[in-house]
């Protein structure tokens, strides 16, 4: 039997950030707990306001929207990076997405086509 733990943190400014882990068959359940909180915590350090987990989802929100769009995140992740190339693909020369590291942190921005 496996077992799948998510945890959240939400921010006092709103922002949520998760962790999680797979338990498998003889790794201990505090193990997995600590995978989980390692993972969360790793999100929460880096002062971004989106985790690893959310920054690939915005892309496609982030290029049909209205205006400058621009998010804060960690280290950009291979998800996210796809994302970005499938997106200014589809939308050809309508839409370009820059990133600009911020310390710890990127700057992930996009000037959205407005549909």
């Amino acid at each position: 039997m496996s077992m799948h733990l998510s945890i959240v943190a939400e921010t006092t400014t709103g922002c949520r950030f998760g962790g999680s882990a797979l338990g498998k068959r003889g790794v201990e359940a505090h193990e997995v707990g600590q995978e989980a909180a390692q993972q969360l915590l790793s999100n929460l350090k880096h002062g971004g306001c989106v985790d690893e987990h959310l920054q690939d989802q915005l892309i496609i929100f982030m290029a049909l929207a209205k205006g400058k769009s621009l998010v804060r995140s960690g280290p950009i992740t291979l998800h996210t990076k796809t994302a970005i190339f499938v997106t200014e693909l589809l939308l050809k020369d309508k839409v370009k997405f820059n990133i600009t590291q911020d310390g710890e942190t990127n700057i992930v921005e996009c000037e959205g086509v407005g549909l």
